[in-house]
């Protein structure tokens, strides 16, 4: 399910004059005329909303959780900048008007979390869009346009899940035209899945640093992050199939250097009895959590969250996950990384995510000075058309170099893995080329994805505030390297 993308911004003029159209329509249910400020603001605000109303006829392909609260958008509770009460005046309009109808009532889940109403297009939507966007090239036309709102915060400092205001650091303005240029590539080109255009508010940036410090988190996010890791494989870049290379095991192999030891050669995740995502899991809640071991209770709930998806060709059915066994699998985490088995419990893990944004960043870095290309990020997994790799290799070693000395750290030579779903013809001389002989690559057949993912939703898992609260916010449960 999507959540309703409040952060977007177009020129088209179909929008801008849909968006016109549909002002005229709301002030005549106003008793009286209002000024020309408030007019203007609520002109600027329905175009947000048009521009979010395509992308659900769009890439999202189905109904969207919008949230109504009017906490949401007033005062100190407000969830973000860009949720402003104007938008808000628009979007109960719209609902009053018919113009998109409620699917699902807001809810609450066993945990106590609330989940906003959900809504669709209706036909007098589609009716009055046909007016200003009758070709389906058009409709592409337009989702290319859709951009981040230059309104919408680029970084942000949290600490216990609110916003804070944005400390003086010497590097903030670095931070903020890397993104502000990265956000620009952006338009330069032509993303796809499955031959759907991605409009490129979807990867757009932002920063978010945790515990109210610099030194804690950092890294950054996009709704594009939502999207399931096999279906990122088929994205194409400009025509382009794309590859997606990513550190094996970044933090462990980041923790034994802290410990001044030597990495194990054994996979950091790989338990005999176990399959091999749910250790990774269960050793990111241990590195993550603050309060003292054991983490059974922690391990129970986390995991069970996606209980589902820890199948693997050793373990086609998933694990039972309960008190015995999550103490069973804690002591076999431990056992596997004694080494290092003081780290656990100590919430280390946002100082390691800060470690791995300075990667990231140098690699956007790299890609901006040197070349014309783009490269996709989600924290420490890159992915770039299959041309670009020698690009990315180059880019890694730079970023290994600069964080390093940084950190005043010794130079890491990074394991990495490669994950093709389109190779080119000349893929494996592409990867040679770029890489030599230190990566290991895997291939899973576009026919495997398809035969998946065909039936379901294309899932963007939630906005950039979720996706960011679930690194940001939760001390075990975040999903890290």
């Amino acid at each position: 399910m999507s959540l309703f993308e409040y952060r977007v911004y177009s020129k088209h003029p179909a929008i801008k004059l849909q968006a016109q159209a549909l002002i005229e329509e709301m002030l005549k249910d106003y008793r009286r005329k209002p000024p020309k400020a408030r007019i203007s603001s609520l002109t600027k605000w329905m175009k947000t909303a048009v521009a979010a109303l395509y992308l659900i006829g769009g890439y999202q392909k189905g109904d969207v959780q919008i949230p109504t609260g009017r906490n949401h958008y007033h005062g100190v509770t407000r969830r973000s900048p860009m949720y402003q009460s104007e938008l808000l005046d628009c979007l109960k309009w719209l609902i009053k008007n018919g113009y998109i109808e409620k699917t699902k009532p807001a809810h609450q889940s066993e945990s106590g979390t609330w989940t906003p109403a959900s809504y669709r297009l209706t036909r007098k939507w589609l009716d009055i869009a046909v007016q200003f966007c009758p070709y389906q090239t058009r409709q592409e036309q337009i989702l290319k346009t859709i951009t981040r709102n230059p309104e919408a915060p680029l970084i942000e400092l949290r600490k216990d899940g609110k916003r804070m205001r944005l400390n003086h650091h010497p590097e903030k303005w670095i931070w903020l035209d890397r993104i502000a240029a990265y956000n620009k590539r952006l338009e330069s080109h032509e993303i796809r899945l499955n031959g759907e255009v991605i409009p490129p508010v979807v990867f757009s940036l932002t920063r978010i640093f945790n515990d109210g410090v610099f030194t804690r988190g950092g890294r950054y996010y996009s709704t594009f992050q939502g999207f399931k890791s096999q279906l990122r494989l088929l994205l194409t870049i400009d025509g382009e199939p794309v590859v997606e290379v990513d550190y094996k095991g970044l933090h462990p192999s980041l923790l034994y250097q802290r410990a001044g030891l030597p990495e194990p050669t054994r996979d950091a995740y790989t338990i005999e009895g176990y399959p091999r995502k749910l250790v990774k899991k269960a050793f990111n809640i241990l590195i993550n959590r603050k309060k003292p071991a054991p983490a059974t209770q922690s391990l129970i709930f986390y995991l069970n969250k996606n209980r589902q998806e820890y199948r693997d060709d050793q373990h086609p059915q998933p694990p039972t996950i309960n008190k015995a066994y999550c103490i069973a699998l804690e002591q076999a985490v431990r056992d596997h990384h004694k080494p290092i088995e003081q780290f656990f419990c100590t919430g280390i893990g946002l100082e390691l995510q800060n470690h791995d944004s300075l990667l990231c960043g140098s690699v956007f870095d790299y890609f901006l000075m040197k070349t014309d290309a783009i490269v996709l990020a989600v924290h420490d997994s890159f992915i770039v058309k299959q041309s670009d790799m020698s690009h990315l290799a180059e880019a890694l070693k730079y970023a290994e170099y600069w964080v390093s000395r940084k950190l005043n750290k010794p130079y890491r030579e990074p394991e990495l893995e490669a994950e093709v779903a389109k190779p080119l013809p000349n893929y494996d001389q592409l990867l040679m080329s770029a890489f030599g002989e230190i990566i290991a690559t895997k291939t899973t057949p576009e026919e495997a994805i398809l035969k998946e993912h065909l039936n379901q939703e294309l899932e963007i898992l939630d906005d950039i505030q979720s996706l960011a609260d679930a690194d940001a916010d939760s001390d075990e449960g975040t999903e890290l390297s």
